[in-house]
């Protein structure tokens, strides 16, 4: 069954004449005869009856016109769902980011395009690396912001920032005196690690890959403010951005000058995804406030 052959029978129940309905529809009579021939043929019921020169809706017909208008509407409804969360001026974007990335980056972002796009909004997802990425490919996310470790050939990159990382002590700690540290120093110390679910667990790992540290792992926690309070109650060492909402614990910052710490992040999206009127607003909202140097 074809829509345009339910658009067909509702036009011929409406005029109740072939011919009218033909003509409003700028279709031949036999094409539209043919048309209502094969549905009927395919739900196995007539669905008129002749009355003179007019069709007359049989029972049949009658519930089957309820239903076609019912799906009719649905169809409208839908598309004008589409039209609204496409529309550049008061669209919906869809966009998943890093659960570290939920304190500060994302409400400071998104407070900026507001300012300038009040009626357009937002689908959010905080999520995992995988979980991210999974969206992304699926095509159930526009946007997602993220770490580089997983951008591949499929996707198109542009870098947002970078933080610096640092070694985050407790207060009692061996080290706080120090001004600057470097990686290799940590080869025997107790670590504060992260679960392979933080984006900032793969930087962290890459990092140690290239100097071949392998830390005294004593723990893998899956949040920033997990891996604070226990490097805070001197359960171990680790390398963290500084940012406002770990800065509450009482740790001492120390700088890594060999080899240096980053964590870089940006927003990724499929290549091969057409992206919407509103979306390609937020790409150059994010391309401008962010250029590539």
């Amino acid at each position: 069954m074809e829509w345009q052959q339910i658009e067909y029978f509702i036009a011929v129940a409406n005029l109740q004449h072939m011919t009218k309905a033909a003509k409003e529809l700028s279709l031949t009579q036999p094409a539209l005869s043919r048309s209502i021939a094969a549905l009927e043929k395919e739900l196995g019921v007539a669905l008129f009856e002749r009355s003179g020169r007019n069709l007359v809706l049989n029972r049949y017909g009658r519930l089957f016109l309820k239903r076609a208008k019912l799906a009719l509407m649905e169809m409208e409804k839908a598309k004008q769902e589409i039209a609204d969360q496409i529309n550049p001026y008061g669209g919906v974007i869809s966009l998943s980011f890093l659960h570290m990335l939920g304190a500060q980056l994302i409400p400071s972002l998104l407070g900026s395009f507001r300012d300038r796009y009040a009626d357009i909004r937002f689908e959010l997802h905080q999520s995992s690396n995988d979980e991210l990425m999974k969206l992304i490919s699926n095509n159930d996310c526009d946007f997602g912001i993220t770490t580089p470790e997983f951008v591949n050939d499929t996707l198109y990159w542009h870098l947002i920032g970078k933080s610096e990382l640092f070694l985050a002590l407790p207060l009692n700690h061996q080290w706080v005196n120090k001004s600057s540290i470097s990686l290799d120093e940590l080869q025997e110390e107790p670590y504060v690690g992260l679960k392979t679910s933080c984006g900032l667990s793969f930087t962290i790992h890459n990092l140690f890959e290239k100097t071949q540290i392998r830390p005294n792992t004593v723990f893998h926690a899956d949040e920033l403010d997990t891996v604070a309070g226990l490097v805070s109650a001197g359960f171990g060492v680790a390398l963290l951005p500084k940012t406002l909402g770990l800065q509450s614990h009482p740790l001492v910052w120390v700088n890594v000058d060999e080899p240096a710490c980053e964590l870089s992040v940006g927003m990724v999206w499929k290549k091969t995804k057409q992206l919407t009127p509103v979306s390609n607003i937020f790409l150059e909202f994010i391309r401008e406030r962010y250029p590539i140097e």
